[in-house]
């Protein structure tokens, strides 16, 4: 079967959308267009001329399809015919285009004629220095050249002018006034020579889209004028737009297009690649680049969601050039930010950034205004709003009415957007909880913890040295050293400095799949020790700094689930009975809850779809047998009595729900009810926070999911608060729960 490695190698295709330089590394099929150009060229004939147009936009392949013709006219060539290539471009202003071919087409006459000449006569007209051949090329250089710098100085920088030593430098010493001929005549008797000889040439220009209007004007003087000699066959590459607005600057004519109509007699415009072979190549670059990085293939998970992003937003790819660009930047960014990115977001950014550019400085200009939002350190006015609302729908107009253009599309990848309306900007809309977890336990996009790393070049560069993590784990391997590993951990939750951000979280973040990878089963084992026993307490110090604290930002459910993944493929008999210990008896029982409930999602145990094979931990009956026992240990009263130290007791009654499959939440919140006190406190506690861009971070208690599990209508709700509003001591509480109510 063959891999992404076979598919996308080196050796085959050195850097995907580059111009190429064998036919094996062809991928658009310009083998087969080269073939056909060249049968075509070879009908024309070698005594014949002909100039020839290849017409392309820029980064269509041109110089790709320019190669493979040179190589196709190299491997069956006519009889007596040369092939020379010039790419006045790359040559400057210090080589005139009449020098880059006369030049070495005077080198390849003076080599013929020697081959032709017995060695008397060739000495004869050594001395004579009149009848060369070569030396009437070169004489005539000079008559129509506007740079009249020394020819052996000129030859010296022409690759692949044959060596004809003092030939060159004798006649770099003649005078103009020495010349007698005209450029008429001295044409006249290159051409005659030229078919005496036998001689013919092909001759490939490349690049004359890039030069400037002066050079540009300068190879077309060679083409019409100067080197219009029978037996001369032109092909010339470029961009027609370019070219013509170029000419009508350089030679001041009204229309340059008209004008190359009379000098090219045969044009051929470039096959335009089908937009799915674009996005083909993209996605198998992507994945080419995927191994490299983390010397694996990518799963079927992460191929389908660059192809996804590829689909959406890789039609607008118009040439290979662009494939380059997006593939390009991926290489620069990804091997600096791997341990930090979902790979196909990066993929979905770079193909916005050279598709539409301003679509992605949007999203991170968006991205940037939304964390304010959600970690509750700002708001956004509603004006604003509005106005960046109106710069996502004028970004999205280019895709017209492809589905790339909705905001349904859209908010796959970007966080809180939906359509528009008149009233409703369409941006800044709250996500749910499971969305804002996954997307921080996946580190995507749409995560206010990783979105950062997608926009810089790397990693930040205050994280700590990787000596701290060895010796972190070293730590954690120690079974004596559990309250010194929590000690120092719990230090860390503290400012570092230098941003928002706790070295706490940056350590965190850096407990990367590929850091934890290499470890050893003790030392994962000790990391998880310390997160089923002290991320309550984690929970609750973040609290204290920050009262709007989003849990999930810090990514905590990744990193265990990267430790577990890491144990299991090491002891998994083991780490199961490790796992069930921790989960009856670990002291972060309100955040094992949450966790166990992730994972009966991800196997499908929770009233979700499932997530794939491969991202699953468990087998169901291991996963079975923990639930059971943790459902126990919730219906406990050491547990349920001390459920009140925590706020936002939503999340924990929704898993709470779906590992205990009894009726005990309805009846545990129902018992908490019949009295005052314990019924205002659940009603508090099942606010949970909304961020909004103009009202910044706020509590919102929503009645229906509350009086279900209560058994009471929303009517009895609200009678009950009435009469407890009359009443002093919960006066003050019952106008709270009354601003926050969705009633």
């Amino acid at each position: 079967m063959m891999t992404i490695r076979d598919a996308v190698s080196p050796e085959a295709n050195h850097r995907l959308g580059s111009a190429i330089t064998r036919p094996d590394q062809d991928r658009y099929g310009f083998v087969h267009v080269a073939h056909h150009l060249r049968l075509a060229i070879e009908r024309l004939g070698r005594k014949g001329s002909a100039v020839i147009g290849i017409e392309g936009p820029w980064g269509s392949g041109k110089s790709s399809l320019l190669t493979l013709l040179e190589t196709e006219l190299r491997s069956k060539p006519e009889p007596r015919t040369f092939i020379l290539k010039i790419s006045p471009w790359l040559n400057g202003d210090s080589v005139s285009p009449v020098s880059s071919l006369l030049l070495p087409v005077a080198g390849i006459v003076d080599t013929e004629e020697m081959k032709q000449a017995p060695w008397w006569r060739w000495l004869w007209l050594w001395l004579r220095k009149r009848k060369k051949s070569a030396f009437i090329i070169l004489q005539y250089l000079q008559t129509t050249s506007r740079h009249l710098a020394s020819i052996s100085d000129v030859a010296a920088l022409i690759p692949g002018v044959p060596n004809t030593g003092s030939l060159f430098r004798a006649l770099s010493k003649i005078s103009l006034k020495e010349k007698k001929k005209t450029a008429a005549e001295l044409r006249s008797d290159i051409a005659t020579r030229l078919e005496k000889l036998d001689l013919s040439f092909i001759v490939l220009i490349d690049d004359l889209d890039r030069l400037e209007p002066e050079q540009a004007v300068e190879v077309v003087r060679l083409v019409k004028s100067v080197a219009d000699f029978p037996r001369f066959r032109y092909i010339l590459c470029y961009d027609r737009d370019v070219l013509a607005s170029a000419v009508t600057t350089g030679m001041q004519v009204s229309d340059g297009a008209t004008y190359l109509q009379k000098i090219l007699q045969l044009t051929f415009s470039l096959p335009k690649p089908e937009s799915f072979d674009l996005r083909r190549e993209f996605t198998s670059g992507a994945c080419a680049l995927f191994c490299e990085v983390n010397g694996e293939e990518p799963d079927a998970s992460i191929i389908a969601a660059i192809e996804n992003a590829a689909d959406n937003y890789g039609k607008q790819l118009n040439t290979p050039r662009e494939v380059r660009l997006a593939l390009d930047a991926l290489s620069f960014r990804y091997p600096g930010v791997c341990d930090y990115v979902y790979f196909p977001d990066l993929c979905l950014l770079q193909l916005l950034r050279v598709t539409n550019a301003p679509l992605y400085d949007w999203i991170e200009l968006y991205l940037t205004e939304r964390s304010v939002v959600v970690s509750g350190d700002g708001m956004v006015s509603e004006s604003d709003t509005f106005g960046l609302a109106e710069k996502l729908w004028n970004c999205l107009q280019m895709y017209g009415n492809d589905k790339a253009g909705t905001a349904f599309t859209l908010n796959e990848w970007i966080p809180g957007i939906r359509p528009q309306q008149d009233d409703d900007p369409g941006i800044f809309i709250e996500e749910s909880e499971e969305r804002e977890t996954s997307a921080t336990v996946s580190r995507r996009l749409a995560s206010i913890t990783y979105w950062r790393y997608y926009f810089a070049f790397s990693a930040p560069q205050n994280i700590l040295l990787p000596e701290y993590f060895t010796e972190l784990f070293a730590l954690a391997a120690r079974p004596d050293s559990a309250e010194k590993l929590a000690s120092e951990l719990l230090s860390r939750i503290n400012s570092n400095g230098i941003t928002s951000r706790t070295w706490f979280e940056h350590i965190v973040s850096q407990l990367t799949g590929r850091v934890i990878a290499g470890r050893s089963f003790e030392e994962c084992a000790g990391l998880l020790r310390f997160f089923f026993n002290y991320n309550d307490g984690v929970r609750l110090l973040f609290t204290d700094r920050n009262a709007w604290f989003s849990w999930q930002t810090l990514g905590i459910e990744q990193v265990v689930h990267d430790l577990l993944r890491r144990m299991l493929s090491l002891k998994r008999k083991r780490t199961i009975c490790l796992l069930s210990a921790l989960f009856t008896r670990g002291s972060a029982w309100f955040w094992a809850a949450q966790f166990m409930r992730n994972l009966l999602v991800k196997n499908g145990l929770a009233q979700y779809y499932p997530a794939p094979e491969a991202e699953r931990l468990l087998t169901d009956d291991e996963l079975i047998m923990l639930r059971q026992s943790f459902a126990v240990r919730m219906r406990d009263r050491a547990v349920t009595d001390n459920l009140f130290i925590f706020d936002n007791l939503l999340r924990y009654m929704h898993a709470w729900e779906d590992i205990d499959l009894s009726n005990s939440v309805a009846h545990w919140v129902q018992a908490v009810c019949q009295n005052d006190d314990g019924f205002l406190n659940l009603l508090l506690r099942f606010r949970s926070t909304v961020h909004s861009s103009h009202q910044g971070t706020y509590l919102e208690l929503r009645l229906e999911y509350f009086a279900e599990l209560a058994a009471m209508s929303k009517e009895d709700i609200r009678s009950r608060l009435d009469r407890l509003a009359q009443q002093p001591e919960w006066s003050e509480t019952v106008r709270e729960l009354r601003n926050d109510s969705d009633e």
